[in-house]
């Protein structure tokens, strides 16, 4: 037998709206501080000057992914809701 299953899809739409998945967003600083990580490891090898350009751009990385996951904390989640909020309860 061939099930109709018309009238069980707004219901499973209604169930997959209440249930969002949030991915983070798209952002560069985990390859930033990957890079920078790396010119730390060849700069102890090889030389001070690429050490300290390791420790800066690793910095820059840790900066950018933190201020990024705190704007993800305080962004809306598309219906108006804070994101916080919602994991508080």
């Amino acid at each position: 037998m061939e099930e109709n299953n018309e009238n069980a899809e707004p219901a499973q739409t209604a169930q997959v709206e209440e249930e969002h998945i949030h991915l983070p967003s798209p952002s560069w600083a985990p390859i930033i501080l990957a890079l920078g990580l790396a010119g730390i490891v060849f700069g102890v090898v090889l030389t001070p000057v690429l050490l300290i350009l390791g420790v800066v751009v690793t910095v820059i990385g840790l900066g950018m992914w933190i201020m990024d996951e705190i704007h993800n904390a305080t962004a809306s989640d598309g219906h108006g809701n804070n994101q916080a909020s919602n994991h508080a309860a």
